[in-house]
């Protein structure tokens, strides 16, 4: 039985294959399929918290080649600076690119971004490629707000002037905190419109956290995706016991596949 077989490796049913493939232009370079990871509401609270992450990225090496890690906010339980230092000391070991976007309790000490910040510059709103996709980061956060929330105008603000700058034939995925759906518990007030200034993209999918739970929605044919939380010292919100990650995978043909894989060690967190 081989190393991941132990770990049981969760396919998420129905997420393989979600989304047909939409007519795109790519270069040669282009036709290459990759890996990345995507992991939310990590809750980093103290130095205890450490070993727990330390595995956490062990786990996630052994699968091998993967081209970059989006953690979707809540990296801090408290919005303390020696936690986000913390995070970003223990996933630099995994020697990708890493890509955040804040969560509310990462606003908790100040009710806004400045501190989450200075420990990741340039990480609310951006947008960034790999191979011939392209991703859309937001911050979706409302001050430290948990519910009742609205993504600012200051993020619509610069969607309205980035959006005419992006290519909508490339295969797009937008990353944030909040969920968009508007049936899903906590999601952001005005989710729909985020998503509308989207509208003719090929968007792909999105990917969220916040409410700790596996849920999959779609808008058209777009799967928005909410993520359980990995967490030592936070569980589930709907008591679901399994915690975890995503591994996805962009094909050549512009497919979004993912699988849910559980990290074992949150089982047994104290």
């Amino acid at each position: 039985m081989s190393k991941m077989d132990r770990r049981e490796l969760l396919q998420w049913a129905g997420s393989v294959g979600v989304a047909a493939a939409l007519p795109w232009q790519a270069t040669l370079e282009a036709q290459q399929a990759f890996r990345f990871i995507v992991v939310n509401d990590l809750h980093h609270a103290s130095s205890e918290c450490d070993p727990f992450f330390a595995s956490l990225v062990t786990q996630m090496r052994s699968h091998g080649t993967i081209d970059f890690c989006f953690i979707g906010g809540d990296l801090a339980d408290t919005g303390k600076p020696e936690s986000f230092a913390a995070v970003r000391s223990a996933f630099s070991k995994l020697a990708v690119p890493i890509y955040t976007v804040p969560g509310n309790h990462d606003c908790d000490v100040e009710k806004n971004t400045r501190i989450y910040s200075e420990a990741f510059p340039d990480r609310l709103n951006y947008t960034f490629r790999n191979k011939d996709w392209q991703f859309i980061a937001l911050d979706t956060t409302d001050g430290n707000k948990s519910q009742g929330t609205r993504t600012s105008a200051v993020t619509l603000g610069w969607l309205d002037r980035t959006v005419p700058t992006l290519d909508r034939q490339r295969p797009t995925i937008l990353l944030t905190h909040f969920p968009l759906a508007a049936d899903v518990t906590m999601a952001s007030g005005n989710g729909g419109e985020v998503l509308s200034k989207l509208d003719g993209f090929n968007l792909r999918g999105e990917f969220n956290g916040h409410y700790h739970a596996r849920i999959e929605r779609k808008r058209g044919d777009v799967p928005l995706v909410t993520n359980a939380c990995c967490s030592r010292v936070r569980d589930n919100h709907d008591g679901s016991p399994e915690e975890g990650y995503l591994l996805c995978s962009a094909s050549a043909d512009g497919r979004l596949t993912w699988e849910f894989v559980e990290f074992l060690a949150a089982r047994k967190k104290t």
